[in-house]
């Protein structure tokens, strides 16, 4: 039994010394041999002498290629022989051979292995793998479509709405320089250019928030009008498509308008409705159409006001209707603004109507300014500026009280005359007339001061027609009768309206002051014809006419 035993015993110690034997064995080959699972470069090695390797790697340096795999999936290849890609030994890998313990052979049979770079060992040529990738097809310029940033575009109803980018496949050629050469370098078989971020990328993105922001704002002002009201039912619409173009965003997404445009397009409004300084067509009493310049009466807009109130306005953000700010403006929208309440003076017929409401309440003969003495009374459209009882009208060389003084253009107004003046329309004016002013028979200019409001339209033109209005005698005034052949007579005397109707009941008359100071009283006949004779009642000579 103890001899079996002993026997056993020598047995194993046989096995264990053979295997321990052997282990060494297999670790003294692996002392020049490569462990299992070894790789160079992502070469397989395992297994071989560093001579071997070496030469494994020569050889699949002379078969090296890479391929590169475009966004789209097409693939290109670059040879190593395109690059000029080789190896060089400088004993890297007998280093790494010898960097391996032998013993643990059986270690490192079991694990997952081992894998080695060599950094110094390849060389290829940079400027012939430059030259490769600029003759990729992918690199060609008809095979690229640059990326495109999101943004705002206008839409078919005016709105903005974001564009999405596009991504596009150009590449960045530096970029895919720099990744092949880390390739090319670690031996890596294949490149992929999407993975390895080498493709020109847009700057904005449809879900950028300030592109959000921007279209947010860009829509509100879009959308803006403003509704003019230019008097009477006339209206100006400032469109969407106008505004739009005036603004743009600053770097905060605040609008930022064009003061400039705004100010063009309100001096064309102005442009378009002021009427002073403009001739307008009227229509005088007698049916002749004249062309008087509308000098302080008439629409004016205040363009610098109203270029900051509508820059303000857009500003704000938001549709809005408004009134222009004027500096001038008139009581009606029309052909001319004028309306059917005013005054209208004739200087060539010396004659003075004043409506109200469209009623005749005045026509009444008038003494204008002087024009022998270069006092002529201002033509044009002016607007009544005030009206004062009991006025004294002062000048360089008299001091005159008035009952009724209605001044409608510096110093020019109506009043009364009748404490200086006994005669009124024909040709006085020619060379006895006024210093501007309308010299009117005081019962009429009281008629017109009691009736006329401030901002009255005051009509004065030289007509192109001489109707044949007669000088009037007396210390009055006159209003027609309904008859365009009946010439009214004042009695010099007592104020005394006289017409062909009073005189002799027809259409027309003869009516007469017997008195030629002033005295007297009135007589006429009338038939159906179309004769009338004034006589003026003398209170003085051309030479003791007083004008004011």
């Amino acid at each position: 039994m103890k001899k079996r035993t002993i026997g056993i015993t020598v047995i194993l110690l046989l096995v264990l010394i053979g295997a321990a034997g052997a282990y060494l064995a297999i670790g003294m080959h692996y002392k020049t041999h490569f462990f299992e699972h070894v790789t160079i470069n992502g070469i397989d090695v395992s297994d071989l002498t560093a001579e071997e390797a070496e030469k494994l790697i020569a050889q699949k340096a002379e078969d090296y290629r890479v391929i590169l795999t475009t966004k789209e999936g097409t693939q290109e290849k670059i040879e190593g022989s395109d690059i000029g890609y080789s190896f060089v030994s400088g004993g890297e890998v007998q280093e790494m051979l010898e960097g391996q313990n032998p013993l643990s052979w059986f270690l490192e049979y079991l694990g997952d292995g081992r894998s080695y770079t060599m950094e110094t060992s390849m060389t290829y040529d940079e400027a012939k793998l430059s030259e490769a990738v600029s003759n990729l097809a992918c690199m060609q310029e008809e095979n690229e479509t640059s990326p495109q940033d999101a943004h705002l575009s206008k839409a078919e109803d005016g709105t903005y709405v974001i564009t999405p980018e596009v991504e596009g496949n150009l590449l960045n050629e530096q970029k895919v320089e720099e990744v092949l050469k880390g390739a090319v370098e670690n031996g890596e078989a294949s490149v992929d250019l999407a993975s390895a971020d080498c493709y020109e990328k847009p700057s904005v993105y449809a879900d950028d928030a300030k592109l959000k922001a921007e279209a947010a704002v860009m829509n509100r002002y879009s959308s803006i009008t403003v509704t003019y009201h230019m008097g009477g039912d006339m209206t100006e619409v400032l469109d969407s498509a106008t505004i739009a173009s005036w603004f743009s965003l600053d770097e905060n997404l605040q609008p930022v308008f064009d003061r400039e445009a705004i100010s063009a397009w309100v001096n064309q409004l102005a442009d378009q409705y002021d009427t002073i300084g403009k001739c307008l067509p009227f229509v005088t009493s007698n049916g002749e159409t004249v062309y008087p310049e509308s000098r302080t009466y008439g629409w004016e807009m205040d363009r610098e006001t109203e270029t900051e109130e509508l820059y303000q306005l857009l500003l704000a953000g938001d549709s809005a209707e408004r009134s222009p700010v004027w500096l001038e403006g008139a009581w009606t929208r029309g052909d001319n603004d004028i309306g059917d309440t005013y005054v209208e003076i004739d200087y060539t017929n010396q004659r003075m109507w004043y409506y109200k409401d469209g009623v005749l309440l005045v026509e009444t003969p008038v003494v204008t300014g002087n024009v022998s003495a270069d006092t002529a009374s201002p033509e044009g459209v002016f607007c009544l500026v005030g009206k004062e009882e009991d006025a004294v009208l002062v000048g360089e060389d008299y001091k005159t009280p008035v009952e009724y003084w209605m001044p409608f253009y510096g110093g020019v107004g109506i009043h009364d005359a009748d404490s200086w003046r006994t005669s009124y329309g024909g040709d006085i004016y020619l060379w006895s007339g006024s210093h501007g002013c309308i010299n009117t028979p005081t019962a009429q200019a009281a008629i017109i001061f009691q009736n006329i409001e401030v901002g009255t339209p005051i009509v004065c033109y030289s007509s192109g027609i001489n109707y044949g209005y007669s000088q009037v005698s007396g210390g009055g005034g006159a209003v027609s009768d309904n008859s365009s052949t009946d010439i009214v007579i004042i009695d010099g005397n007592s104020g005394n309206i006289t017409t062909g109707d009073n005189a002799g009941g027809s259409d027309a008359g003869i009516a007469t002051d017997n008195n030629t100071d002033g005295g007297g009283t009135d007589t006429g006949s009338g038939s159906d014809t179309d004769i009338s004779i004034d006589i003026i009642d003398g209170y003085g000579t051309e030479d003791e006419q007083i004008i004011y």
